[in-house]
């Protein structure tokens, strides 16, 4: 990593935290450390809403983009961006991990803390990840991000037990919300070279989001995203409706007051988030997953994210029964 700094930018003395908004101006900033802890962590899923099982690899935290939603945000106070680099102890973990698991198919991911490529010219975490995972192919790995910094990638000879993902949403989104984001459109483009290449690729409607012309908007991208992708390449798409933490909206409004996001219509969940009524939410899921199943994708794997079972039922026409079952209609086993 440092060979890949220039040397006249290696400076962690300075101090920034009287910065007038220290976490944008952190954004500048990289810090290399250790992970203390455990790397992998339970996806974390709130009693009442349908789990996936899916595990998170810690190895970033914080992120370059500046979306206006993200929750980070709201715990995040280090005026810097943190990459956990004691790899020798996260495969030692990893072994662990897949020893007490070998007849189960797993999801595990980065990209829950931090984008997963934003820092890959940088790092090159990803050929070290990709790396290890090949020889555990009963787990699916994912790298998920709203990048197009994907070359580190397309050098490696691709398993098939990688997933590369995209969040996307609609073009006046990406513009108003997703501040250092490439648009939708070249994160297609980045996914197309990625499939392309071998990989198998995903996707993260999430968090949709009610805005003037949200139908079209997402009818535009899910129909360049199925235009450009084949479905076969595909591994799944998930769906997600905006949700955030009380405390979340004040910041929103202090550090993005251009930004009309939460002034929508909204209730508090069962986690305490704050979320569209469930009408507006089941009229969001319908929408997307309509055009998704029309448009070609009807083999694709969809599934909804951090929802309660009345939302699946009503979108999907099936709940999954726990965490398992989600997790089994996801393995390519299922196919």
């Amino acid at each position: 990593i440092l060979i890949r700094s220039p040397r006249e930018k290696r400076d962690l003395r300075e101090d920034i935290s009287a910065a007038p908004d220290p976490l944008r101006r952190g954004k500048r900033y990289l810090w290399l450390t250790t992970q203390k802890g455990k790397f992998i962590k339970p996806c974390p899923c709130t009693p009442g809403y349908i789990g996936c099982n899916y595990f998170v690899i810690n190895l970033y935290l914080g992120c370059p983009l500046d979306c206006t939603y993200c929750i980070l945000q709201s715990y995040l106070a280090d005026p810097w961006i943190s990459v956990r680099v004691n790899l020798e102890d996260l495969w030692v973990e990893l072994d662990g991990f897949f020893k007490k698991r070998e007849s189960r198919y797993l999801r595990l991911g980065t990209g829950e803390l931090g984008d997963s490529l934003a820092l890959d010219h940088i790092t090159g975490l990803s050929s070290d990840l990709i790396s290890y995972f090949r020889k555990w192919p009963n787990a699916d790995f994912e790298l998920k991000t709203k990048t197009t910094n994907i070359q580190k990638i397309l050098d490696i000879d691709p398993p098939q037990n990688t997933v590369v993902s995209w969040s996307l949403n609609t073009e006046k989104i990406a513009r108003d919300e997703e501040s250092g984001a490439p648009s939708p459109m070249a994160r297609l483009e980045a996914a197309e070279k990625i499939a392309a290449r071998g990989f198998r690729v995903g996707f993260h409607f999430d968090p949709l989001i009610i805005h003037p012309g949200w139908k079209s908007g997402y009818a535009e991208t899910i129909s360049v995203l199925l235009k450009t992708i084949p479905p076969s390449r595909i591994a799944w798409i998930s769906l997600g409706s905006f949700r955030f933490p009380p405390f979340l909206k004040k910041i929103i409004r202090l550090r993005f007051p251009g930004s009309r996001i939460i002034c929508g219509e909204f209730i508090p969940g069962r986690d305490g988030k704050s979320r569209y009524f469930r009408p507006l939410r089941t009229e969001l899921y319908r929408y997307v997953a309509g055009l998704i199943q029309k448009n070609g994708g009807e083999r694709i794997p969809l599934y909804v994210c951090m929802e309660n079972a009345r939302i699946w039922e009503d979108v999907m026409g099936w709940k999954p029964r726990g965490k398992s079952a989600l997790e089994s209609t996801l393995s390519p086993r299922s196919r």
